[in-house]
């Protein structure tokens, strides 16, 4: 079933999960793949995070692991939103999420500048989004260029998590 705030997104809901009382298991089959396509601000995200998570219970993820997941594919966006565009609000950024095997994929893109990563000691808090992405997930993959940045990011998903 879509929800409003999914289809404005352009992002689908899984249908129901397929699970016994109080058991988290995932579905026996895969939900509908996640798209959406956010403006280029910050304010898109705490939405976006919100369509996301209602996508992850509905396909049976694991709480804990979709917190991961929430997390990486968040810093993914607000990298993109502040490093490829710049926060022009004008721009778009787009994520899908599919799940297939047991696998849980992402894929965050914008086309935006690509510049090499720098830390500025004066940024103390900051900078930790790619080692965050490497951290919650098995793979966090970052391939950038002239014609933006696309983020690839995969975790293995069990009932267990």
């Amino acid at each position: 079933m879509d929800t409003p705030a999914v289809r404005e997104r352009g992002g689908r809901v899984g249908e129901g999960l397929e699970a016994a009382a109080g058991d988290t298991v995932l579905r026996s089959r895969p939900a509908r793949p996640f798209h959406a396509s956010i403006a280029a601000r910050a304010t898109e995200l705490a939405p976006l995070r919100a369509d996301l998570r209602r996508w992850l219970a509905a396909a049976g993820v694991p709480e804990l692991v979709a917190d991961d997941v929430l997390v990486a594919v968040g810093e993914a966006c607000a990298n993109a939103i502040e490093h490829g565009y710049g926060f022009a609000g004008d721009q778009r950024v787009t994520v899908r999420l599919w799940l297939r095997a047991g696998r849980l994929a992402a894929e965050i893109r914008d086309t935006g500048g690509w510049t090499e990563p720098r830390v500025d000691p004066r940024s103390a808090g900051r900078g930790r989004g790619r080692m965050l992405m490497d951290a919650l997930m098995d793979e966090a993959d970052v391939c950038g260029g002239p014609w933006g940045t696309t983020v690839r990011l995969g975790r293995r998903i069990t009932p267990a998590g």
